[in-house]
């Protein structure tokens, strides 16, 4: 009977080893160079219609060109030029939340003290240069020698390498030019090839601190989003 027992209890864990090896997404992922993953991510993502994302930071916060700090940005986008912002910033070291629709050239705000919708004439907007889906397809069109590089989660690749910091230009509204390159490591989904996030990090205006962190998350792509005007 004990004999049985061990043998029973072998052979369930020897199926289940197997089972696990069978199911790991990440032993289906092809073999491919820095190169062409960022390639076929760059062709991934000019064919999303829709995506959600987040901006945060590990390390201090992103420092727009008018004085703004940014601590968080959650949003929409609508390609190819609608999206919604939902930020947390630092306004001489006040915080104020700000929401955002940015629709074609229109641009709406909730004023920081009432927080009625108003409508902001041309060139006015403190996020008029934000632009999520500009800024991931700079990345992935100026990433110097990617390298790809293994991924703690499975099903996904991961390909670091170096940037200029003007890629950051539609984040921040200017750059710096003579801030050193920043370190980034692009995520991409292993299936469908879409980048899902970009970590950055470096200085990109002469405000921010040079171990700055910012996380850039893209998910939910292609899904019904529909931005219109709040006013």
């Amino acid at each position: 009977m004990r004999i049985a027992l061990v043998f029973t209890v072998a052979f369930l864990f020897f199926v289940a080893c197997s089972s696990s090896d069978t199911l790991d997404p990440s032993m289906s992922l092809e073999s491919l160079t820095g190169t062409e993953i960022v390639s076929r991510a760059s062709d991934a993502l000019a064919a999303v219609s829709t995506f959600r994302f987040t901006l945060s930071h590990d390390e201090g916060n992103t420092v727009l060109t008018n004085g703004i700090e940014v601590q968080k940005v959650t949003g929409t986008a609508l390609m190819p030029d609608n999206y919604t912002l939902d930020a947390d910033t630092l306004v001489a070291g006040f915080f104020v939340n700000t929401q955002v629709i940015l629709i074609d050239q229109d641009t709406y705000m909730t004023n920081p003290i009432t927080r009625i919708w108003q409508q902001l004439e041309p060139g006015t907007s403190p996020f008029g240069s934000f632009n999520p889906a500009s800024l991931v397809a700079n990345i992935l069109a100026q990433i110097e020698n990617p390298l790809s590089s293994s991924s703690t989660n499975q099903g996904e690749y991961v390909v670091t390498g170096k940037l200029p910091a003007v890629v950051l230009k539609s984040l921040t509204g200017g750059v710096d030019e003579s801030a050193p390159d920043l370190d980034v490591r692009v995520t991409v989904d292993g299936d469908s090839f879409v980048p899902v996030g970009a970590r950055i990090t470096g200085r990109a205006t002469s405000a921010e601190q040079g171990d700055l962190v910012r996380t850039v998350r893209l998910f939910e792509f292609n899904t019904a989003i529909t931005i219109e005007p709040p006013i």
